[in-house]
């Protein structure tokens, strides 16, 4: 909103509940009411002129293709959508978010034809994270299982994490810019150590990452063979 980005569209399901206040833009007058319209506001405090469309929900096929989708969610299921709407549509996306308490932030984005999808690096999440089971998907049919619990993280640490994926939006975004050099689709990971000091990663760096593209998600001829061993398995 200080960039001289002047269109926005917020979507998030939730409200403001007291243990997001130590990491979020939003003050205590704003607990229990929708972080998306929170937000908004905030915005047009900034830049009244600003176009801000604000959707209280989960993220579904857009009406108007965005020229970028920014998904910063703890949902595995939540980037997954927003990474097939971005291939489907031909759509940039950063996916932003961080490890653990904060300690390493990760900012992985993705360019429809040219790098690999968040398939490609993130598939392994689904089968080797182990998310606490919650009761409430008994009782609230709209209830996320692939969600990560809320973990504590300094507002310092997310806010690097922010920044560092800020400069890869604006890089992505106007490509004669000085920090399109950071836009590389070869190696579309980058792994921010702000406080993990027993990591390998170099301290308070910034460390790229090549992920190799083959997934079925955005390579068809992965697809193709998978199809052609599904086949095979039916018919054995």
């Amino acid at each position: 909103m200080r960039a001289g980005i002047a269109s926005f569209c917020l979507i998030d399901p939730d409200v403001l509940a007291p243990e997001n206040l130590s990491r979020h833009i939003l003050r205590g007058h704003d607990l229990g009411t929708s972080k998306a319209a929170g937000v908004a506001e905030a915005i047009r405090a900034v830049n009244p002129e600003a176009k801000v469309e604000v959707v209280v929900g989960k993220f579904t096929d857009l009406e108007e293709n965005p020229d970028l989708i920014l998904a910063a969610t703890d949902s595995f299921f939540c980037q997954s959508k927003v990474n097939d709407y971005a291939l489907r549509q031909n759509v940039p996306a950063i996916f932003a978010g961080c490890w653990g308490e904060a300690s390493v932030g990760e900012v992985y984005f993705v360019l429809p034809g040219q790098s690999a999808c968040l398939e490609c690096f993130a598939h392994f999440r689904r089968d080797k994270v182990e998310i606490p089971v919650s009761q409430e998907r008994y009782t609230n049919p709209d209830h996320d299982t692939s969600r990560v619990p809320g973990q504590a993280g300094l507002w310092a640490n997310i806010a690097m994490t922010s920044a560092l994926a800020f400069q890869v939006a604006l890089g992505i975004l106007d490509p004669e810019n000085v920090r399109a050099r950071l836009i590389d689709p070869e190696r579309n990971l980058l792994l921010f150590n702000i406080s993990d000091f027993d990591s390998g990663l170099q301290n308070l760096a910034v460390t790229r990452g090549r992920v190799v593209k083959g997934c079925a998600v955005c390579d068809e001829s992965k697809l193709a063979e998978l199809g052609k061993n599904l086949d095979v398995s039916l018919r054995s």
